[in-house]
């Protein structure tokens, strides 16, 4: 995932500081490795039925950078823990905008 700087806005590929105004990047980058780590790891409770665990990891990727595809792989390991005022909760947080091509 490329981080853009919050200096100049470039868009970065290659840790640890911008490729335009040279900014100390390291932070940004170290914020998505933990949640690249935090969405691997709930894929891997999820592989072992430990659908409630995976969610919780997800919320703590949501957390640290929201995105559509995260929230959409916590509605569905929460729906597999069978919490669902917690999936329709979690629904909500998408927001109209972001549902996909069946929204209205």
């Amino acid at each position: 995932m490329p981080v853009p700087c919050p200096c100049c806005k470039a868009s970065n590929d290659a840790p640890p500081a911008c490729r335009r105004c040279k900014a100390d990047l390291s932070l940004l980058w170290a914020v998505e490795d933990d949640r690249a780590a935090a969405v691997n790891l709930a894929r891997i409770l999820a592989e072992e039925g430990r659908f409630a665990e995976a969610a919780g990891e997800l919320g703590r990727a949501a957390q640290l950078r929201r995105s559509p595809d995260v929230l959409r792989l916590r509605i569905a390991a929460l729906l597999l823990a069978r919490d669902f005022p917690g999936a329709a909760a979690a629904y909500h947080e998408l927001g109209s905008g972001e549902r996909g091509p069946s929204s209205p």
